[in-house]
């Protein structure tokens, strides 16, 4: 059963109220998640209802490519998260019964850590992508300006997109290449020194590959790009959509080769795109050039490799080096997996406290109240001490007391687990009833 989280705890004083329902890439097929998508004029409908049937107090709706999420903030002990699931699929015009199989819900620790992890990329299709953090913050933001985003969810996205930060601060895990295509722009920047502003590319090809390298390229504001492809009108289609891209006729390739300091070919083609000896005959060795082949079979003579001042890549030394990234990510993923525990249990002893503090004030109610009856019994016997002087000390002694209160109650939200906070406030709550 996927509705699962709920039950643990509920005796505890400090349960926290914090609930998440959604399905995402792992639960449900991209058919059931583009029915149950969420654009912002969904959201506004859906939050205005939420707020006139009274079902929660806060809530921040995340809708992507790969999940939509509801997480919310109710301390109304009859809330159900299947009213909210019920009133999400009414907006969409979707049986409910149709798609509750495929819901997750969590509650508590479980939805913070979650929402974490997500934050982080570790949720992800694609390991330690941050392209979610943003979409994260405009859910939020959202939320937000429609006054549906109060103290506790406010705090829980800053946390989310702070632990984000340090994930990305602290590991590797985003810096990894994503895809043989956006792999194969890193090499390049690598072989060239990171600069392609001043830099001129040839691509052989405009498929699928050739036009997604030839993004990346424009992404990383490279200097110029030629196009080349047997069908000259296909890569005349591409270059007319961009300033820096020129259409070179495929028969006269070799042309350009010279002024190139990247060539990429991605082709179908069953013969070499670009052969050693008409490479020699039209460009020097002087300029430094990386040559990569995006094709299988390959396009680019083999024996380029040979040549000074050349750097060569094939599908299988790209596709190793993707793996090695894979690996590194994920051994980056068990640090920032490390990382956001710690912040969820910073997180814990923030709700926690914050859960606390009518108690505090009462303690602090009661013991001022203790301090005046002790002061007042102890002064009335001094006879001739003014009320000037008896105010004085009145206020130096509620002032040290009110600092060693004060200095036991913060000093287990900063030295103190999440546990021992538990048992601490508890003890407190106990003592206080019988004061």
């Amino acid at each position: 059963n996927p509705h699962i989280g709920f039950g643990a705890g509920k005796g505890r004083f400090f349960n926290m109220k914090i609930f998440l329902s959604g399905l995402n890439f792992k639960t449900a097929s991209l058919e059931m998640r583009e029915q149950l998508s969420l654009n912002d004029e969904e959201k506004k409908s859906i939050l205005k209802k939420l707020k006139e049937r009274y079902i929660a107090s806060e809530a921040v709706l995340l809708s992507t490519c790969n999940r939509t999420e509801f997480y919310i903030h109710s301390e109304d002990p009859s809330f159900q998260v299947e009213d909210f699931e019920k009133l999400v699929c009414e907006e969409k015009g979707l049986d409910f019964y149709g798609f509750k199989k495929h819901f997750y819900v969590y509650e508590g620790i479980k939805a913070v850590r979650h929402l974490f992890r997500v934050a982080c990329g570790l949720d992800s299709l694609v390991l330690g992508e941050d392209q979610i953090l943003g979409q994260i913050r405009t859910a939020h933001n959202l939320s937000l300006a429609l006054k549906f985003s109060g103290s506790m969810l406010n705090t829980l996205f800053r946390y989310a997109v702070t632990t984000a930060k340090i994930v990305k601060t602290k590991t590797c895990l985003s810096k990894s290449c994503l895809s043989i295509g956006s792999l194969a722009t890193k090499v390049a920047q690598d072989e060239l020194e990171d600069d392609l502003q001043n830099k001129t590319a040839l691509i052989v090809g405009t498929g699928e590959m050739g036009t997604l390298i030839l993004k990346n390229l424009l992404s990383k504001k490279i200097g110029k790009v030629y196009v080349t492809n047997r069908n000259h009108n296909s890569a005349l289609s591409i270059s007319e959509n961009y300033d820096n891209v020129d259409t070179v006729d495929y028969n006269e390739r070799y042309s350009v080769l010279e002024a190139c300091d990247l060539v990429v070919s991605a082709t179908s083609s069953p013969h070499y795109t670009i052969t050693r000896d008409r490479l020699e005959a039209n460009a020097s060795t002087e300029r430094k050039r990386v040559f990569i082949d995006l094709a299988v079979p390959r396009d680019l003579d083999t024996s380029i490799e040979e040549m000074d001042n050349t750097r060569y890549y094939t599908m299988d030394t790209l596709t190793q080096i993707s793996q090695e990234n894979l690996s590194l990510r994920m051994c980056e993923a068990v640090k920032a997996e490390e990382i956001i525990e710690t912040e969820v249990l910073d997180f814990e002893k923030w709700y926690k406290y914050r859960k606390a503090l009518p108690l505090i004030m009462d303690l602090k109610k009661s013991t001022e109240d203790l301090v005046n009856e002790k002061f007042n019994k102890t002064i009335s016997r001094l006879k001739s001490v003014s009320e000037e002087e008896k105010n004085i000390v009145r206020n130096s002694i509620g002032s040290m007391v009110d600092a060693i209160v004060n200095k036991f109650v913060y000093s287990v939200r900063e030295y103190g687990s999440a546990k021992d906070m538990d048992v601490y406030l508890n003890c407190l709550k106990e003592a206080m009833k019988e004061s």
